[in-house]
C-alpha cells in the first residue's frame, strides 16, 4: 500500500446520517477531525495547549493504552491515530473519565502520516497489534514496513524511541530486517522479547491493551521489539 495515498474521506460522506459516531466525534474536545489536523503539522506541541514532547500511538483502537500511558506520563503528550470513528468516540471517553489533559486523538489514514508530521516533531512513536494482513497478497498493506519506517526516522527527532507490540510474530521479523537494511541505519535495536506476559517487555513501563489481554487469556504470546532514532 503506497505512503501518501489520496486520501479523499470517503467514509465521512457515505457514513454522514448512518453512522452517530461521525458528528459525535467532532463534538469532542478530545479529538481532532480530520479536516483539522493538518494545521498542526510542524508544531503538534500547541494543539495540546501546553509544551511537552510528542509521542503517537498508530492505531489507538479503544484507547486502553493511550489513556494509561498518559496518566503515567503526564509530562508527556500523547496523540493516538485512529481511523474508525466509533474507536474515537470511545477513546476520547476514556480520556475525559479520566480527566487527562495530556492526550489527544486524531481521525486519520496512518498511510498519510506525512500530510501530519514535520522532520522532529515526534518523540515516541508506538505501535500496538498493527493489521497482520497475513496473507502473502495482503503484505503491501502492513504498516510494518520499510518505507513506513524510513518515514518515521524523519518525523521521530534522535534520541527518540518506537515501540512495537504484536501478536503476529512476521511483524518483528519484518521491522528487525528494515533496522537492518534501512539506508543510513537511522534505528537501533535496543530490545525484543517474545512473551511480554511472562518474559516482560523490552522497555521499562508498559500498559496493557485490551487486545493484548486476550492474547494473555488464551495463553498465546505478545512480541514485543523496542528501537532508538540515531
Amino acid at each position: 500500500m503506497p505512503l501518501n495515498r489520496p486520501f479523499r474521506d470517503r467514509t465521512v460522506a457515505e457514513a454522514e446520517g448512518v453512522n452517530p459516531h461521525v458528528a459525535l466525534h467532532r463534538e469532542l474536545p478530545e479529538v481532532i477531525p480530520a479536516e483539522e489536523a493538518e494545521q498542526w503539522r510542524g508544531h503538534w506541541e500547541d494543539a495540546f495547549g501546553s509544551p511537552g514532547p510528542v509521542h503517537l500511538e498508530i492505531g489507538s483502537g479503544n484507547g486502553f493504552y493511550l489513556s494509561g500511558m498518559a496518566a503515567k506520563n503526564p509530562e508527556l503528550r500523547w496523540l493516538g491515530l485512529e481511523l474508525r470513528f466509533k474507536r474515537v468516540v470511545i477513546a476520547a471517553r476514556k480520556l475525559q473519565a479520566a480527566k487527562l489533559q495530556n492526550a489527544r486523538l486524531v481521525r486519520f489514514d496512518a498511510f498519510n502520516l506525512a500530510r501530519l508530521f514535520a522532520e522532529g516533531d515526534l518523540a515516541g512513536v508506538h505501535i500496538n497489534h498493527p493489521d497482520p494482513w497475513a496473507k502473502d497478497r495482503q503484505a503491501h498493506r502492513r504498516i510494518i514496513s520499510e518505507p513506513v519506517l524510513a518515514q518515521l526516522a524523519g518525523f521521530v527527532r534522535p534520541g527518540g524511541e518506537l515501540r512495537l507490540k504484536t501478536d503476529f510474530r512476521p511483524h518483528v521479523e519484518a521491522l528487525l530486517e528494515c533496522v537492518a537494511t534501512l539506508q543510513g541505519r537511522p534505528w537501533r535495536l535496543l530490545g525484543t522479547s517474545d512473551d511480554i506476559l511472562h518474559l516482560g517487555a523490552p522497555w521499562p513501563d508498559d500498559v496493557c491493551t485490551n487486545y493484548q489481554r486476550k492474547f494473555n487469556e488464551k495463553g498465546l504470546p505478545v512480541y514485543g521489539a523496542w528501537l532508538r532514532r540515531e
